[in-house]
């Protein structure tokens, strides 16, 4: 559920008022505006066996207040899996308003990487941030893949728990 508060003026008990139809509000830099999360605390299997980033189906919006914030994207899994002589790869991807989905920048090709010698079941973590350039609502989701052969891999175990959190910060 979403709260609005309009305010037309604020009257201080000495009787001055500001007339905020005529004022825009600016957040201090480094202050969180807003904070949105997509979390899960039971899962079923995120998985594929592509060798082709693939969507996780993992998303979370917000559209900035400002067009020149701070986003901080943070994703956690308790439990990703892949099996031996298997490596999950993966991208954050971001969509921009209507503009089509395209990975982030930054960690050259991959965000995260897990490889190993046998079966294992880890936590993986991601973090980042893009800087905002409009008030456009943005999008963000993992895309995931096996760089080595066309079986599964897990981005999220079953039963593991995940959380895509998406924080504004003003500039």
């Amino acid at each position: 559920m979403t709260s609005r508060l309009l305010v037309d003026k604020i009257e201080s008990k000495t009787g001055n008022q500001v007339d905020m139809s005529t004022h825009t509000l600016k957040m201090p830099a480094g202050h969180v505006v807003q904070v949105a999360r997509t979390y899960v605390a039971s899962s079923s299997h995120v998985s594929t066996s592509s060798t082709s980033l693939a969507a996780s189906g993992i998303q979370c919006s917000l559209t900035p207040k400002f067009s020149n914030s701070l986003i901080l994207v943070d994703f956690s899994t308790t439990v990703s899996h892949s099996n031996s002589g298997d490596q999950l790869r993966g991208a954050m991807y971001v969509k921009v308003g209507s503009a089509s989905i395209a990975a982030m920048s930054g960690a050259g090709e991959y965000h995260l990487i897990l490889s190993h010698g046998g079966p294992q079941y880890q936590p993986t973590v991601f973090s980042s941030s893009y800087t905002a350039t409009s008030t456009d609502t943005l999008m963000f989701e993992p895309y995931f893949r096996n760089s080595t052969q066309a079986v599964a891999v897990y981005l999220v175990h079953a039963s593991a728990s995940y959380s895509l959190t998406v924080t504004e910060v003003a500039q």
